[in-house]
């Protein structure tokens, strides 16, 4: 009776060594989603602190502005604001300071999206 606990342990001990663990995962974040773009397109007469405002389909260095206001528009265009989505999986972290829609700051040319490779 002993024998076959002594071989089932054994086999067990064996197969349990052979087993090799998968590649491990990354723990580094992916670096487009935190290096930050800039927002490359605007306006041509709407100006927030000097710099053209920034809208929903207006580019960035990673693709367009994908979110806006649903109530405050730009030369017919929802007008972006800090926290709206980019069409590169980030969103506008960077606007103009005293000019605000429902109470976030606008987004202008020349300002920061995350999520963008430059």
């Amino acid at each position: 009776m002993r024998l076959p606990l002594v071989v089932s342990i054994a086999t067990a001990s064996a197969f349990i060594g052979t087993v090799q663990p998968g590649p491990a995962r990354s723990q580094t974040p992916n670096p487009l989603a935190q290096s930050p773009g800039v927002i490359t397109g605007g306006s041509q007469n709407v100006m927030v602190n000097g710099k053209p405002a920034a809208r929903q389909g207006d580019a960035t260095t990673g693709g367009a502005l994908i979110e806006g206001s649903s109530n405050v528009f730009i030369n017919g265009k929802p007008a972006t604001v800090i926290g709206n989505r980019t069409g590169c999986g980030g969103s506008v972290t960077s606007g103009g300071h005293g000019v605000f829609i429902n109470g976030k700051p606008m987004a202008r040319q020349g300002d920061q999206p995350s999520g963008c490779a430059r």
